[in-house]
């Protein structure tokens, strides 16, 4: 498509027209020429003109004529008509002109600097009016858009009032400063005032003395990172204290949103459990004392009466036996006395197991050394052994790390089928951390968290009572990895 202006020009000496186009050939415009008014006609229908130049004497349309048909066949912007004559004359025909349509004249012989002055300054024009037009069209463009954009506007606000209004939570707008300037009907039920009285209202006026120093930083907190979640205790208006639970976040420069719903039942539930857990790890604690506290009667009375027992039948058997004559009266008593002596071995085994003296004499890593040597002999395993305990280790925690090393030492016996474990007592700034590690078959995340797993849960809790945690996972290679840290203190 054609994006040069274009300009007609007429006149019935075909000379004429080559002279004009010459003339024009120096700017970038579009030239139509006719040797007639008719053609002119013809050629221009339904294309816009920027400018006309027409002679005003020709046969048949004569430029008046012409400049009144091409005129009256454009709805819009008339075409500007400069006419040229070879005559002078007078003020009648000049009106004639002007009001047939003709904007200017000159006269033959034309000044070729003249013509194209007078032709720039009505492209100027013509280009003035097409910015104007273009500049119209995208106004009204805009106008449209900026209608579309105000009926969206309002129905999104016509949504977003519907969801604040019939959220079931409590929802609360409000400013920089905490004033709220928008509630809905969820937030005055959970706090017992009506719309009007809590838009004169801030979010330290539903605080209590207790909360407003935590609920003031979240505040702050919220304006400086943009969003927050949180439970917190807010009053009502009766004075009761109630827990809530908060997401907020800051949508624009000057409102925050905040979603508040009432877990005070959830939070008295959890209070309660969190009890009834407290009592049971006491439980556990008490129940887990009186065991040790029987052990160690068993362990006295295994040591003092039926070892000490034992060992005055060996002595009275060694007697008989150098008192008897004949070979086989003397080896059955010597059979006896080997059999009391294995006796008294697992008594002071049983003793020892029960109640290792060695964890009150010597401390738990000499214990732990002691057990893994047996447990090696006895189960051929390979056992590797890392202790570096700076700190006085009490009895009581030495004896829970020694429990949870036998339960561990005895799952591994029963189910690992390792061949080597490894065993570390370490102490790392103010914790202890024990772990025992195989390269056995491993344990799955079900027999983990089985509740049958009285065991690991048996560990769980002697871990706890130290304010500690127990972790079993997977190692890197292979095997099962039980590690327990816990403070010294």
């Amino acid at each position: 498509m054609n994006q040069l202006p274009n300009i007609l020009i007429v006149d019935d000496i075909e000379d004429n027209l080559i002279l004009l186009e010459a003339v024009l050939s120096n700017i970038k415009v579009h030239v139509i020429k006719a040797l007639s008014g008719a053609e002119a006609l013809e050629k221009t229908r339904g294309i816009e003109l920027a400018l006309a130049i027409v002679d005003v004497m020709m046969p048949g349309l004569d430029g008046y004529e012409l400049t009144v048909r091409l005129n009256e066949e454009r709805t819009g912007e008339k075409v500007p008509v400069i006419f040229l004559t070879a005559a002078f004359y007078n003020e009648q025909e000049v009106f004639k002109g002007y009001t047939s349509g003709a904007v200017d004249y000159i006269f033959k012989p034309f000044s070729k600097t003249i013509l194209m002055s007078k032709v720039n300054v009505f492209l100027d024009l013509y280009n003035q009016k097409k910015i104007v037009k273009k500049d119209a069209a995208l106004l009204k463009s805009s106008a449209v858009q900026l209608a579309w954009a105000n009926a969206a506007l309002k129905e999104s606000e016509e949504k977003y009032r519907n969801y604040i209004d019939h959220a079931p939570d409590g929802v609360f707008v409000a400013d920089e400063a905490g004033r709220y300037i928008e509630v809905n009907m969820a937030a005055c039920r959970i706090t017992g005032y009506s719309k009007d009285e809590l838009l004169k209202m801030s979010v330290i006026d539903l605080l209590p003395e207790e909360t407003v120093e935590t609920g003031m930083d979240q505040f702050r907190n919220l304006l400086e990172t943009g969003s927050i979640k949180a439970d917190l205790m807010f009053k009502t208006k009766q004075g009761l204290r109630r827990w809530w639970t908060l997401e907020a976040i800051r949508y624009d420069e000057t409102r925050i949103i905040c979603f508040a719903k009432d877990i005070t039942d959830r939070k008295h539930t959890e209070d309660e459990l969190k009890s009834s857990l407290e009592q049971l790890h006491q439980l556990t604690k008490h129940i887990e004392k009186v065991r040790e506290d029987e052990r160690i009667a068993i362990s006295r009375e295994l040591h003092d009466d039926l070892g000490q027992a034992l060992t005055v039948v060996k002595i009275d058997l060694e007697l008989i036996r150098q008192s008897v004559s004949g070979s086989e009266t003397e080896l059955k008593v010597k059979n006896v006395s080997a059999l009391v002596s294995e006796t008294i071995k697992t008594v002071q085994r049983l003793t020892l197991q029960l109640r290792p003296a060695i964890i009150d004499d010597l401390g738990i890593e000499a214990a732990i050394e002691w057990y893994t040597k047996e447990y090696a002999q006895r189960n051929g395993v390979e056992i590797f052994l890392e202790t570096q305990s700076r700190s006085f280790i009490s009895p009581e925690t030495s004896l829970i790390i020694f429990r949870i090393m036998q339960e561990s030492l005895t799952n591994i016996a029963r189910h690992s089928k390792a061949t080597e474990v490894s065993i570390s007592l370490i102490q790392l700034d103010e914790n202890l951390c024990f772990s025992i590690s195989d390269n056995g078959i491993g344990i799955s995340e079900a027999e983990i968290n089985s509740r049958k797993s009285f065991g690991i849960i048996g560990m769980k809790e002697r871990s706890a009572s130290l304010g500690g945690k127990l972790d079993i996972h997977p190692g890197n290679d292979g095997g099962t990895v039980i590690k327990c840290t816990f403070p010294l203190n």
